[in-house]
């Protein structure tokens, strides 16, 4: 097969990232996001405490959203399909190793977003599309290597890596964008 076009991998992945979604609706998603913020205030005494909870997750998300870009990016080079069991003990890895950064990540993100004329507001708006972004590119990875499906997505390994995993970063966050427009926050 002959060297994908940026096109065609955005296409590809754009039809696929459609098909792992198509039964969420956005009442549903809304209603898990908003249980999520609701559990974090109900974890937390005062406002305080809530943004430093909410902080730690933005901060937890983005690096997982990094962890992975990794592994997808690990699959891709190898042009092999691993186990799930491999790819769930890598996240689980990486998820590992971001909470025991987490101090020195907080810190850093805290710079980021210190800053900030309504820093509450902003983690929040900040935390919500990468969660969902996140959930959009596990299902992708998993999807991907699922045995299955494994005769059609080969042909991404003749794709260029970096285009693939840009297209991916890109879509996944444009759906979780179009999935959360509208969301009414607490």
């Amino acid at each position: 097969m002959e060297q994908w076009t940026n096109d065609t991998v955005n296409r590809t992945v754009m039809a696929l990232v459609q098909q792992l979604t198509k039964d969420w609706t956005k009442t549903k998603v809304h209603s898990e996001i908003l249980e999520i913020f609701m559990k974090m205030r109900m974890e937390t005494k005062t406002e305080e405490e809530y943004v430093s909870l909410l902080l730690a997750n933005v901060a937890f998300a983005t690096e997982s959203s990094f962890a992975l870009n990794k592994i997808f990016e690990l699959i891709l080079l190898s042009k092999q399909f691993p186990p799930a069991e491999a790819v769930q003990a890598w996240v689980t890895d990486a998820h590992q190793k971001i909470e025991q950064q987490l101090p020195t990540l907080r810190d850093m993100y805290q710079k980021h977003f210190s800053g900030e004329e309504n820093m509450k507001r902003k983690l929040e708006l900040s935390y919500c599309p990468v969660l969902l972004s996140n959930r959009i590119k596990t299902d992708f990875i998993f999807a991907f290597i699922h045995e299955q499906n494994q005769p059609m997505m080969k042909d991404f390994f003749h794709a260029d890596p970096k285009a693939v995993l840009e297209a991916l970063h890109h879509i996944s966050g444009f759906f979780a964008s179009m999935i959360l427009e509208g969301i009414e926050l607490i």
